[in-house]
């Protein structure tokens, strides 16, 4: 599968160049100028996996393929005798590329990691003139980088040892050692490929139900009918989405305009952990997209499989719509005093962003409603009552927010040590996230309790943090985006000014890497809500025209704003909120 991220390209002189990785996995870099060797290092997401893969080329290898996999990277950290990440991260060794990578120290490695795999290359199909390094292959599951699908490979950052697993069945095939010089050769003990064959593709079998799914919304809105006659689903009470039933979530979908030209993009899957050769339980990540940006997504998938109709899905199995990433806000907030104003301020804050949304679910259930959760893992600390970071239903029922910070309907974890924007700045040492214990992949535990205190989901959902989010010390005003203009009814906005129902007009620019995700536009009177509209936006927008209706009470408007929200390749989330609020 391709993965959603970049290329960088290390000349050895230390000039790189970088170079987005296209859908179908695919880049291409303009080396001119520079001296190769190069080393070439792609770094993302693979489902909701962050990764750093390694690979290298000489002059010998311009105009044509290189590819950057976890097999290319072993081949790098043969020829360093330690692992790629390690060797690399150290500045000082980049000096040594030029000795390093030859095309016969390339072509070496490239032979011993060939022979390690060959009983897994020879049970796909594959002979024995296959090229790690430079054959071109497509992100399609089949050949090569079905191989890749079916071969896991995890690093020891501390042996040097690699270990080889059969991602479809957690059955470890093989390890790689690594030399303990330069020059040396990984061992060669080839891995097993005894459970290892092209009928074993289950992800090419996810793939192929997803893509029937996704061909019912194609051209249009299929009926309930068609999609309970699918044999996509698994109809039972069994299945469960984000607190849907599979009678609300067939409803909701056949209706919803923005689901048609839905496709199904960076597929990632797993097995039952205690799998052995008969599986009947998946779960896959996966990026859902489609014609209207405000249906992008990100969703997990739990699938069955049925005797005669194969592979299922179940929806996500969880009883509420949950999901976390990193969060950074920089508010700057405007004074008024008699219609007047007296002054700005601006306030940069970062944490976790955790969304628990058990709305549909309650919806449903007259009795045992989600009414809050605890949230343990790396880096989080609790306030001695719960073990973890406890979560209440905001008062708006619908998402939870964070116990400790309620009143200002804040579901982000705060960084330890910072401060928490309010009225009078507070800081926070508990119900907080020590950052630096929050690394990539970190995984968190969300339990879901009732108004008794009782758990709803057993012992939890687990949710895997991609991208371990930027410090408080590590943040600046350049990191998040600039809006550059905000009029209502064609006016600058003033307080006196936001009167509705009115058009507001939003423009920004975006830092490198950044794309905006969403937008909302909200006012309140001294006791409810004036207005708020939200919007999904286009990838390439840089600007946008807010419709506001009738307003939802009366009175006067005390505080209103943008927020306005862009996200990174690791769906790290850095929002501007521009506010004005009465003195």
């Amino acid at each position: 599968m391709a993965m959603v991220g970049n290329v960088l390209v290390t000349d050895s002189n230390g000039i790189t160049k970088t170079a987005a990785i296209a859908a179908n996995g695919q880049y291409t870099i303009d080396v001119s100028g520079m001296t190769g060797p190069f080393l070439l290092k792609a770094s993302g997401k693979v489902g909701n996996t962050t990764v750093t893969y390694y690979s290298a080329a000489t002059t010998a290898d311009l105009g044509g393929t290189v590819n950057v996999t976890p097999f290319t990277d072993l081949i790098v950290s043969n020829i360093a005798a330690q692992l790629a990440v390690n060797y690399f991260s150290d500045p000082k060794n980049m000096s040594t590329l030029g000795a390093l990578i030859t095309p016969a120290s390339l072509a070496a490695a490239e032979t011993a990691m060939q022979a390690k795999l060959q009983p897994a290359l020879t049970a796909m199909g594959l002979g024995t003139s296959v090229d790690l390094l430079h054959q071109a292959f497509a992100a399609d599951h089949s050949g090569l980088d079905a191989v890749l699908d079916l071969v896991k490979v995890s690093t020891n950052t501390s042996t040097n040892v690699a270990t080889l697993t059969n991602a479809l069945t957690n059955v470890v095939i093989g390890t790689a050692t690594l030399p303990a010089t330069q020059g040396g050769m990984m061992d060669q003990m080839p891995i097993a490929g005894t459970d290892i064959t092209p009928s074993s593709g289950t992800q090419a079998q996810f793939n192929e139900k997803l893509n029937a799914f996704a061909a019912m919304f194609a051209l249009g809105l299929p009926s309930t009918a068609t999609l309970e006659g699918s044999g996509v689903f698994d109809t039972s009470s069994n299945f469960m989405m984000s607190g849907q039933t599979f009678a609300q979530f067939e409803t909701e979908l056949s209706t919803n305009i923005k689901a048609v030209g839905m496709k199904f993009n960076n597929v990632q899957i797993t097995i039952d952990t205690n799998c052995a050769t008969s599986c009947t339980t998946g779960k896959l990540t996966t990026s859902l997209t489609s014609n209207d940006p405000n249906f992008a997504n990100y969703i997990k998938l739990n699938l069955i499989k049925d005797a005669t109709k194969g592979w299922l899905i179940q929806g996500d199995g969880m009883i509420a719509d949950i999901s976390m990433s990193a969060q950074a806000v920089y508010d700057i907030v405007t004074l008024f005093a008699a219609g007047n104003p007296t002054g700005t301020s601006t306030f940069i804050s970062n944490g976790l962003w955790i969304y628990i949304d058990p709305f549909a679910y309650n919806s449903t259930h007259a009795s045992g409603k989600v009414v809050s959760a605890v949230v343990t893992g790396p880096g989080l600390v609790s306030d001695g009552i719960n073990g973890g970071i406890n979560m209440v239903q905001d008062a708006q029922n619908t998402w939870l927010d964070v116990a400790a910070y309620s009143s200002y309907s804040s579901n982000r974890i705060p960084e330890c040590g910072t401060y928490m924007n309010a009225p009078t700045p507070l800081l926070v040492n508990s119900q907080c996230v020590n950052v630096a214990n929050a690394v990539d992949n970190s995984v968190y535990t969300v339990v879901l309790k009732d108004v008794g205190g009782n758990s709803l989901n057993g012992t939890g959902y687990k949710l895997t943090l991609s991208k371990q989010p930027y410090t408080w010390a590590a943040l600046s005003t350049g990191n998040f985006p600039t809006i550059s203009g905000i009029t209502i009814g064609g006016n600058q906005i003033t307080l006196s000014s936001v009167v509705a129902p009115a058009d507001i007009a939003v423009s920004w620019t975006m830092p490198t890497g950044l794309v905006p995700r969403d937008l909302n536009a909200w006012a309140n009177t001294s006791a409810a809500s004036y207005f708020n509209v939200q919007q999904h936006l286009l990838s390439t927008a840089t600007q946008t025209l807010v419709s506001v209706g009738t307003p939802t009470a009366s009175g006067t408007v005390t505080n209103a704003g943008i927020w306005l929200e862009a996200t990174d390749i690791y769906g790290r989330r850095f929002a501007t909120n521009k506010s004005l609020q009465t003195q």
